[in-house]
């Protein structure tokens, strides 16, 4: 008390659950939700009666103009022909039909850090609400009729077959180390609809991506990737999912990666790409191998995507890979770690604290911890240690974590 000023000391706050820190932003959200409803709500409701009213006057309008016409013809006078502006009041009220008895609305809602939301749902029951948001766009001159032959659909949104049909290359598309890009080019039917696209080389890929990248959302590159290639592969904007290998050069620089991805495995990626993990709110399945770069510490992840995660624990980036797990603590449900049982083949992964290191990241979301073995340190030569290594990483981490040997499948008990 006298070191602290007579005070008696303060208590340390008590880290929350991740389930209780998720409720208080539920709460926390829907209190902002009852406040902006609150305020729409009522504005939509006059909109929609000024709505209402001005569709009134306008069938008034067209029907006067049709007894109008009708009274001359049967009196045989020629009459004057309808105003201008009577005629476009009748084409608007067809158009007005034609959303009012639509079937199916597709609706895209963009974020600022560009994620979105997608709907294409038919339309009836509560959301015919969804009619008379069209009928308003179409009254402000912000929805307009368009002709679907004549502007194809260009919004990188895939219109095809519903089954992912997949290019994959093969030896036969290389010769004298060249990508024949202009054969596949030419043989239409064989990446028209592509989806996926699996390639076992690295090099001269660009041209091919350029032409897919509207429609890709996955992309595996087995082979080591250029520069060039990967320029690419930033400008994907539909890109879901990415394994890529870059190549094990300092002096290179390579651009950052697809923000909107949600699956992503990549060996040798470089600082400025690990940087772009942080940016990634989608993301919920990641693995990093060989990560060469300077050491780098991640803030806590703001985003409660990622449910799977696999790290390499090389000695040397050891803290920068124990600090992307603590990233992702309040998430992760499933961790793959690359480590060795022994130290006898001396090749620096092997961790004789990593159940204690592993239990001060607080993985209060985890359920399964898998141990990931060096293909020249294989476990199977010495199944007892790998028994004994499992036990002793579960003894630290909570009783409900299954920790498990991915190549042996020896469980911790």
């Amino acid at each position: 008390m006298i070191e602290n000023d007579g005070a008696p000391p303060r208590k340390k706050a008590r880290t929350e659950e991740p389930e209780v820190q998720q409720l208080r932003r539920g709460v926390e959200a829907g209190r902002k939700v009852v406040e902006v409803l609150r305020l729409v709500v009522p504005k939509a409701v006059e909109a929609l009666n000024r709505q209402l009213d001005s569709s009134v006057a306008q069938l008034r309008q067209v029907e006067e103009a049709l007894e109008l016409q009708v009274q001359r013809a049967a009196a045989g006078a020629e009459g004057s022909d309808p105003v201008a502006e009577q005629l476009q009041l009748a084409v608007q009220l067809e158009d007005s039909l034609r959303l009012l008895t639509a079937n199916k609305c597709s609706v895209v809602a963009e974020e600022e850090d560009g994620a979105a939301w997608r709907a294409s749902a038919p339309l009836g029951g509560f959301s015919d609400i969804l009619r008379l948001l069209l009928l308003q766009l179409r009254a402000d001159g912000q929805l307009e009729k368009v002709d679907v032959a004549a502007f194809p659909d260009t919004s990188g949104v895939f219109v095809g077959p519903p089954i992912i049909s997949v290019l994959e290359t093969t030896e036969n598309d290389f010769k004298d180390g060249q990508f024949k890009v202009n054969d596949i080019l030419l043989n239409q039917p064989r990446w028209r609809n592509t989806r996926s696209l699996k390639c076992s080389h690295g090099d001269g890929l660009e041209e091919l991506l350029r032409v897919v990248a509207p429609q890709l959302e996955e992309l595996q590159i087995t082979g080591k990737c250029k520069v060039q290639s990967m320029v690419e592969v930033e400008r994907m904007t539909t890109l879901k999912r990415l394994a890529v290998t870059c190549v094990d050069d300092k002096s290179l620089e390579y651009p950052d990666l697809p923000l909107q991805l949600e699956e992503l495995k990549i060996t040798f990626p470089k600082e400025n790409q690990m940087r772009c993990l942080e940016r990634m709110s989608r993301l919920r399945s990641l693995e990093v191998n060989d990560y060469k770069g300077p050491n780098l510490t991640f803030a806590p992840s703001q985003h409660t995507a990622l449910r799977w995660l696999s790290v390499a624990l090389n000695a040397r980036r050891k803290d920068t890979m124990m600090s992307l797990i603590r990233a992702y603590a309040s998430s992760v449900q499933h961790l793959c770690i690359y480590c060795s049982v022994s130290d006898s083949r001396k090749q620096s992964f092997y961790y004789p604290d990593l159940g204690e290191d592993l239990a001060a990241c607080g993985l209060r979301a985890l359920r399964r911890l898998f141990l990931v073995r060096p293909a020249i340190d294989p476990c199977t030569e010495q199944v007892a240690g790998c028994l004994l290594q499992c036990q002793t990483i579960g003894r630290s981490l909570p009783a409900h974590v299954q920790v498990v040997c991915r190549k042996c499948n020896v469980p911790a008990s």
